[in-house]
């Protein structure tokens, strides 16, 4: 979720670690269970002191909570600061920040905070489960992150690290500093694509239709489709493409939803349906996507 719009669902070149020795190289901070049966990353987390479950969303600018959260666990609601939270569906919500002393994830502390201040966090309507917010890029930034899909498992390791010698690295540049975007290509267009683990399907916009040429008539007659979004549902057309290529990587016949929505920054949202067939590992301070 980006302050401002969300759909459900700058740096330079990358820079490999060629100094220290592998053995050199930090170990990860902390390993927790990663669940991705419900659409998006899930993992637990510790909200001052209360073990929920929170969406781990890298296409989400602000870290968030839900409303039923907030009064849950009865946090306090910010006299000072308060956000406003528009959805992909167009709905528009605003609420008071709510005050919250800690954050962490398998112990290691996500927000750089100042000894004894509080975190205040936006606070957004929607209700997923029983999921108590999203993780985004604010406090995501401080970390590297290694994600095994297929066994579940999410390894957080610190910010700057090494490469992995026998992965493929992909450059990302960094939009507003807690946004990832990397390099795609589709049917032979070089497009933008915002690396989103909240998301469950991948999704063209309105930029990224202009790129690849095709015309609303041509996408009318795919298949409709109405997914739910944060926010709301979204009308949208399911389009098979011929090949996506990331880093060397080809995926053949690739079937994205297609929303001819405004974006200024990116192409597409690059989805779960996309990044969770392989390993990946996601550095923002080396601006660098590894596929293993």
């Amino acid at each position: 979720m980006r302050l401002g719009r969300r759909a459900l669902m700058l740096g330079g070149s990358a820079a490999l670690c060629a100094g220290p020795a592998l053995a050199d190289c930090p170990a990860a901070l902390t390993k927790v269970p990663l669940d991705t049966g419900s659409g998006p990353c899930v993992v637990p987390v510790s909200l001052a002191g209360h073990t929920v479950r929170m969406v781990l969303d890298t296409g989400a600018e602000r870290t968030v909570l839900t409303r039923s959260a907030v009064s849950r666990f009865g946090f306090q609601l910010d006299d000072y600061v308060g956000s406003t939270m528009r959805g992909a569906g167009g709905r528009i919500d605003q609420h008071r920040n709510a005050i919250v002393p800690n954050l962490s994830i398998g112990g290691v502390g996500l927000a750089v905070q100042k000894p004894g201040a509080a975190l205040s966090l936006p606070v957004v309507a929607f209700e997923l489960d029983d999921i108590a917010g999203l993780l985004g890029g604010d406090v995501l930034r401080h970390t590297t992150l290694d994600f095994d899909f297929a066994g579940g498992w999410l390894s957080v390791l610190p910010d700057h690290t090494c490469a992995q010698p026998t992965a493929e690295a992909v450059p990302l540049t960094l939009l507003r500093r807690f946004l990832l975007l990397a390099p795609i290509e589709l049917d032979g267009h070089k497009l933008t694509a915002l690396v989103d683990t909240g998301a469950s399907v991948s999704l063209i916009n309105a930029r990224g239709l202009h790129r690849l040429a095709l015309s609303a008539a041509q996408i009318g007659q795919d298949p409709e489709v109405s997914p739910q979004v944060l926010g709301g549902n979204i009308p949208a057309h399911r389009h098979t493409f011929g090949t996506l290529n990331i880093g060397g990587r080809q995926i053949a016949a690739p079937s994205l939803l297609v929303y001819p929505q405004p974006e200024p920054a990116f192409d597409l949202v690059l989805g779960l349906d996309i990044l969770a067939r392989q390993k990946i590992r996601l550095s923002y301070a080396e601006s660098r996507l590894e596929l293993g």
